[in-house]
C-alpha cells in the first residue's frame, strides 16, 4: 500500500515538474457585447482553463456595454483592428457584434489569426457576430444566422475519430437550458457533435453544434453550445473547452493524447 502511495505521489511530482518546465500555452479571450453574460462567462472560462491545464488567459473586451436589440449600425470592435493575435498561441471568441458589415475589414481580422499562425476556438454567440454577412464564416467553418427556443438541448458526440473527440472521452450529454443555432458547416467543416433541442419527451429540431476545421495551416474548432452560464458550469462542457485548447494549440496528438506537461492534476 505505501509502495503504492509513493508511486502516486511521485507520478504527480513528476507531473507538477514537467508542467513547471513546458512553456504555458498564452490565449487571448476576446469577449464582450449584447444578449449574453459576458461578465460572468468571462472569469468563469478564465477559471476553468487556468484550473485543468497550462495556460495562461488574457481577456481583452471587445465592450463592457449590453445592447438587448440589434443596433442599426455598429464599428468593429477596437481590439480586432489592431495586430491582436501576436504573441498569442490561442485565441478564444466569445462576443456578440451583429451590426458590423465591412466584409474588408472582416477579413482582416481573419488574417490576422492566419499571419500570427494561432489555434482559434469560438463558442456561441461569436457565430452571430458580423452575421449579416458572410466574410465571417471562413473562420467558423459554419453559415449561422439564427437559432431555435430556448429549450433543454441533448448534446451527442457522433464523430469519435477527431482528435477532440478522443481527448473528450464522451457520447453525450444534456445541458438544463440552451438555445440551439442552425448551422450549415462549410466545405471541410467536420462535424464533432449534435445537439437536438427536448421539449418534454419530444424532439423541436436537431443541428450540429460541435466542429472543427483547419484554416490555411491553422486549427479552428467551434461549439454552438453556451447561451447560459449554466451549461459552461457543466462538466462536459468545460472538459470540451479544455481539450478544443489543447488541440488547437497542437497540445493533442491525432490519437487524443496529451502532451506532458499541459494537464494540470486534479485537486482533491
Amino acid at each position: 500500500m505505501k509502495k503504492h502511495l509513493f508511486i502516486l505521489f511521485s507520478l504527480l511530482m513528476l507531473n507538477t515538474v514537467i508542467a513547471e518546465q513546458v512553456k504555458p500555452i498564452k490565449v487571448l479571450m476576446i469577449t464582450g457585447g449584447g444578449w449574453h453574460d459576458y461578465k460572468t462567462q468571462a472569469p468563469l472560462l478564465k477559471k476553468t482553463i487556468e484550473s485543468q491545464i497550462n495556460a495562461t488567459i488574457d481577456i481583452k473586451w471587445t465592450s463592457t456595454k449590453e445592447h438587448p436589440v440589434k443596433p442599426k449600425t455598429e464599428v468593429l470592435p477596437q481590439i480586432m483592428a489592431t495586430d491582436f493575435a501576436k504573441g498569442y498561441d490561442v485565441v478564444f471568441h466569445n462576443h456578440c457584434h451583429v451590426g458590423f458589415k465591412d466584409d474588408i475589414k472582416i477579413n482582416e481580422v481573419i488574417d490576422n489569426h492566419i499571419k500570427n499562425k494561432v489555434g482559434v476556438v469560438l463558442t456561441h454567440g461569436s457565430f452571430h457576430s458580423f452575421r449579416d454577412t458572410n466574410a465571417w464564416d471562413r473562420l467558423c467553418g459554419v453559415h449561422c444566422k439564427t437559432h431555435g427556443r430556448k429549450a433543454p438541448i441533448d448534446v451527442e458526440f457522433i464523430n469519435k475519430t477527431h482528435p477532440v473527440s478522443k481527448a473528450i472521452n464522451l457520447d453525450r450529454f444534456k445541458t438544463s437550458e440552451g438555445e440551439l443555432y442552425r448551422t450549415k458547416l462549410n466545405e471541410g467543416t467536420v462535424a464533432i457533435a449534435k445537439g437536438t433541442t427536448l421539449a418534454g419527451n419530444k424532439s423541436d429540431h436537431t443541428q450540429i453544434c460541435v466542429f472543427a476545421h483547419e484554416l490555411d495551416g491553422i486549427r479552428v474548432f467551434g461549439t454552438t453550445l453556451g447561451h447560459h452560464n449554466s451549461t459552461m458550469e457543466m462538466p462536459e462542457y468545460k472538459k470540451m473547452i479544455i481539450n478544443a485548447i489543447l488541440w488547437t494549440s497542437g497540445k493533442i496528438d491525432k490519437d487524443g493524447k496529451i502532451q506532458d506537461g499541459y494537464l494540470k492534476p486534479r485537486e482533491k
